[in-house]
C-alpha cells in the first residue's frame, strides 16, 4: 500500500538578474539541494542591455513591461511556497501586491546599496521579509544584515603553495589605483599578481584624466580583458595576501573575502565593517585607509605573516538558511 507524501516538494519562484555573474545557477543549485522545485524569472524586463540601461536610470516603462512579463508568465494560474527576489530593479510594489496572491512567502535581498540600487526603497516594506548585505543601510534603515559566502569548492587546507606575496584583481574604479601604489609603496613585496580590468574606453578616459601619472606608472598591470574564474582563484588561493578595496558607497563584504579566507589567503581591505562578521579576525584581516600610518601597515602585515590564519569560513547554505529562516 503506497504511503501519502507527507514532506511534499517545496515551490519557489526566484527571481534573480540571470546574467549577474553565476548567482542564478549558484542559488537556484542550492535551493534544489534542499528540495525546492525552483523557476527562475529575470529581475526586470526586458532582458539585455535595453533592460539593464532602463532598470539604471529607473525608467517607468521597465516596471509596467516587468510587471506584465512576470505576471503573465510566472504569476497567473500558479501558486508558490516561496519567492525569492535578487536586487529586484524592476520591481514594483503593484508587483510584490500581485505577488501575495499566488505566493506564502516573499523574500527579498540588495546586494548592492541603496545607493547604487534604490529601487527597492520602493517596496521593500511590503514584503515578508528583506536583508541588505550593506551594514551602513542595515544600520540606517532598520534591515538586516546578511552576509554573503563563499561559493569556491577548494577544500581548506593548512598548507598552501605561495606563489605571490600579494594578489590584487579589481575592475578599475573610484580610488583602486591610488589604493595598489600605496600599499605597494609602503610593503615592498617581491612577488605579486596585479590585474586590474578596464571595463571599456569611457572609463579608461576617465580614470585616465582623473591621475595621468598613476595610470602610466602601473599601466602593466592594466588589461582591457577581465580574468577568468579560474585563474582569478589560482592567483588568490596561491597569495599569501590579497586586497579587497571597497567603494565608500558600499559597506557589506564582498565574496572575494570569505572566498580568500577559505583558501587560506589572508585579507588587506579599507572595509571598516569587516569587524561586524565572525568570520574576519586579526588573524586573516588587515584594516588599512588611503593615509593610514605606514608603519603600522608594515608591522601589521610583518607580524601576520607569522601568524596562522584563523577563520569562521560561510558558504552557500549557511546563506541559503538565514535567507529562509522566517
Amino acid at each position: 500500500m503506497a504511503h501519502a507524501n507527507t514532506n511534499p516538494t517545496q515551490t519557489c519562484l526566484l527571481i534573480i538578474p540571470k546574467k549577474f555573474y553565476s548567482f542564478e545557477k549558484i542559488i537556484g543549485d542550492a535551493l534544489r539541494l534542499k528540495g525546492y522545485d525552483v523557476t527562475v524569472s529575470n529581475d526586470e524586463y526586458p532582458e539585455g542591455t535595453m533592460g539593464k540601461i532602463m532598470g539604471k536610470l529607473q525608467l517607468p516603462f521597465l516596471f509596467n513591461i516587468t510587471y506584465k512579463t512576470i505576471t503573465d508568465n510566472y504569476l497567473k494560474g500558479k501558486t508558490y511556497d516561496v519567492a525569492l527576489i535578487f536586487k529586484g530593479r524592476g520591481i514594483s510594489e503593484k508587483l510584490i501586491e500581485e505577488m501575495k496572491k499566488s505566493v506564502k512567502y516573499i523574500v527579498a535581498y540588495n546586494w548592492d546599496s541603496f545607493k547604487y540600487n534604490p529601487g527597492p526603497l520602493k517596496w521593500y516594506k511590503s514584503v515578508s521579509k528583506y536583508f541588505t548585505f550593506d551594514y551602513n543601510d542595515a544600520d540606517k534603515y532598520n534591515l538586516p544584515a546578511l552576509e554573503l559566502f563563499t561559493s569556491t569548492t577548494t577544500p581548506v587546507t593548512t598548507e598552501k603553495e605561495v606563489k605571490y606575496d600579494l594578489s590584487y584583481v579589481v575592475r578599475n574604479h573610484s580610488e583602486r589605483l591610488k589604493y595598489i601604489d600605496a600599499i605597494l609603496n609602503i610593503l615592498k613585496p617581491e612577488n605579486v599578481f596585479i590585474y586590474i580590468y578596464e571595463m571599456n574606453m569611457f572609463t579608461f578616459a576617465a580614470n585616465f584624466a582623473k591621475n595621468p601619472r598613476l595610470y602610466m606608472k602601473l599601466k602593466k598591470y592594466i588589461f582591457k580583458k577581465p580574468l577568468s574564474y579560474k585563474d582569478y582563484t589560482d592567483a588568490i588561493k596561491h597569495s599569501r595576501f590579497t586586497i579587497d578595496y571597497a567603494h565608500s558607497d558600499q559597506t557589506g563584504i564582498t565574496m572575494r573575502c570569505f572566498e580568500s579566507i577559505k583558501m587560506g589567503t589572508k585579507l588587506i581591505t579599507n572595509n571598516k565593517y569587516m569587524q561586524r562578521s565572525e568570520c574576519f579576525n586579526a588573524s586573516n584581516t588587515i584594516l588599512y585607509n588611503l593615509g593610514d600610518d605606514s608603519d603600522k601597515l608594515l608591522n601589521s602585515y610583518n607580524e601576520s605573516t607569522k601568524q596562522p590564519l584563523l577563520a569562521k569560513n560561510r558558504d552557500i547554505n549557511d546563506f541559503i538558511e538565514e535567507f529562509l529562516k522566517k
